[in-house]
């Protein structure tokens, strides 16, 4: 009798469902690093993914990895100007695609998109496209420069007699390139972070040690390539743990669907970003009363600093008796900055403690470490976690101005954090440059959402600073309402009673509008700022990652300030 470990399950909106063993994953991979020796691919070439959640991604990536090559590549929501900007950036030797995916119902049509992208970039040598059902193969695609079909990809790294050659990982240093992640490059282009093979290190920290999953747990697994969770993902495989590849996102066939699947998978760990958790308690989207989940050991959730309501919510309403962790991660590190630590007490909304090796400091202004207080969030020493260069970042300036120069020597992240000298516990506040100062005090945007958050008639908001060039401002909040309700003067002064309880007087918005939709960016993050940006300016950024541009003019034309 042979056992059959499954080490990846596939699920998608289609309805297709498979699982992989490490054994089929083996010779996929083998077969992958076949073809792309057989067309050229070499140490420190670039091969550029640009495709929805699937398996195909994995083999890919440890190919190239076991050539030496680096991977990464942009969301598979970019559009092709966004895409093209990135490829401009990353100079890819190979790009590998699907033709289209589904995504929350919408049907997402890659194969339009490609000739913008690739025609022009004389650096992509072939452009390998997945085709994800089977009438995609009787497509015409020669109006993409170089193109071709997985099957005739995979087929030329074969001998002669059909056989495939041995799969060969060369060994490299610790530091050598095997990652390419992109900053969102909200208005701007974006950046490249480089990462190193020693950046799999923290992954066997952040899952073996601070997780405890093993070959008998399984994980879920939704982001994408072009989103740093995906690389994180990509770790469990070491441990011989399992993935749920997912792709898509399930909430809109029903309202328990989401649970049913981690439900159907045995889903024994999952990170869910701070917004979704936010969604699904607005809209109640919660597990069938059939539904156990009993493999479901632990909830992770972050991306944006967590409240208390968002942990409450998973407790009361998802599963008592699941392990609930605040996550803190940028898109500038492999692994995470926390950890988790199943033998002390885990305080709502607090982050449980560093992770293994990552000295987390909070700084004040003058480059003292404080506790108590809010500050500046710092890596007081190096990690292994950490990118070891900024891609085309000529003498390290950007690595230099971005992250070393605030505080010299010490990695600063821009994030605004403290914590507690009872718990050790932390909180993340929010983006230092998105600190409202008003009436001399300084506060950040995530504070007015907690302080909001409970409010029925509330569907989102987002607040920003609007400043009067002198070093003070005035809160700006926009709330959206939900249907049915409306954001008159008896409305405004529930919100600002609210906040005065929950925070105090300095604290209430001088203004409050109403929109009627909050932007967001691929990640699930509010954009707050583009919004400050187009407050301040008058002026509409070209802005590339984003979910829903049409609603940015709401914001535009806000009355500008003179004095006050």
């Amino acid at each position: 009798m042979r056992l059959l470990i499954i080490h990846i399950q596939i699920s998608d909106e289609d309805g297709n469902e498979d699982n992989v063993t490490f054994a089929q994953m083996f010779e996929e991979v083998q077969l992958y690093a076949a073809a792309f020796k057989r067309i050229g691919l070499q140490k420190g070439d670039r091969v550029a993914c640009y495709m929805s959640n699937r398996r195909e991604a994995i083999y890919a990536m440890l190919a190239a990895a076991s050539i030496g090559a680096m991977f990464g590549g942009p969301l598979p929501f970019y559009g092709a100007k966004a895409v093209a900007a990135i490829m401009d950036i990353m100079k890819p030797k190979f790009l590998i695609t699907v033709d289209r995916f589904q995504f929350n119902k919408d049907e997402i049509d890659i194969l339009e998109r490609l000739p913008e992208i690739v025609n022009g970039h004389d650096c992509i040598e072939k452009v390998i496209i997945i085709p994800t059902k089977e009438e995609s193969k009787l497509k015409d695609i020669s109006a993409v420069n170089n193109s071709c079909f997985l099957d005739d990809f995979l087929s030329g790294g074969k001998n002669a007699d059909g056989s495939v050659p041995d799969l060969v990982f060369e060994q490299f240093p610790f530091d050598h390139p095997v990652f390419i992640n992109f900053t969102s490059g909200t208005t701007g282009l974006p950046k490249g972070l480089v990462h190193s093979a020693g950046t799999f290190l923290p992954l066997l920290r952040d899952f073996g040690l601070h997780n405890n999953l093993d070959r008998t747990t399984v994980t879920l697994a939704m982001q994408p390539v072009g989103w740093n969770l995906w690389n994180l993902y990509v770790g469990n495989l070491m441990l011989g743990s399992s993935l749920l590849l997912y792709d898509g996102l399930p909430c809109f066939l029903s309202k328990t669907a989401f649970w049913d699947i981690m439900d159907k998978y045995k889903v024994t760990f999952a990170f869910i970003v701070t917004s979704i958790i936010d969604t699904f308690e607005k809209e109640e989207i919660v597990p069938a009363p059939d539904c156990k989940l009993e493999h479901l050991k632990m909830i992770a959730v972050g991306a944006s600093p967590v409240k208390l309501q968002n942990v409450d919510f998973i407790l009361q309403k998802v599963k008592p008796d699941v392990f609930v962790g605040c996550l803190y991660g940028a898109t500038e590190v492999i692994g995470v900055f926390s950890g988790f630590d199943y033998n002390t007490p885990v305080y709502s909304s607090q982050i449980q403690c560093p992770a293994l090796g990552v000295d987390i400091r909070i700084f004040d202004d003058e480059g003292n470490s404080i506790l108590g207080k809010s500050g500046e969030l710092v890596i007081a020493t190096p990690t292994p976690s950490l990118p070891v260069c900024v891609w085309n970042d000529e003498g390290e300036a950007k690595m230099q101005e971005t992250y070393l120069s605030k505080f010299p020597g010490v990695w600063a992240q821009s994030d605004e954090a403290w914590i507690d000298p009872k718990t050790r516990g932390m909180i993340i506040i929010g983006r230092s440059d998105n600190t409202i100062k008003q009436h001399g005090e300084r506060f950040v945007s995530e504070e007015i959402y907690w302080a909001i958050h409970d409010i029925e008639e509330i569907a989102d908001s987002i607040c920003v600073a609007q400043s009067n060039g002198s070093g003070d401002g005035r809160a700006v909040l926009f709330v959206k309402m939900k249907n049915g309700h409306i954001l008159d003067r008896e409305m405004i002064m529930k919100i600002e009673e609210k906040i005065l309880r929950e925070l105090t007087i300095f604290y209430v918005p001088k203004v409050i509008l109403p929109v009627k939709d909050i932007p967001y960016n691929l990640n699930g993050k509010r954009m707050e700022s583009v919004v400050k940006k187009i407050v301040n300016t008058n002026q509409i950024p070209e802005v590339n990652n984003i979910r829903n541009p049409e609603c940015l003019k709401q914001y535009y034309n806000i009355p500008q300030l003179q004095d006050f």
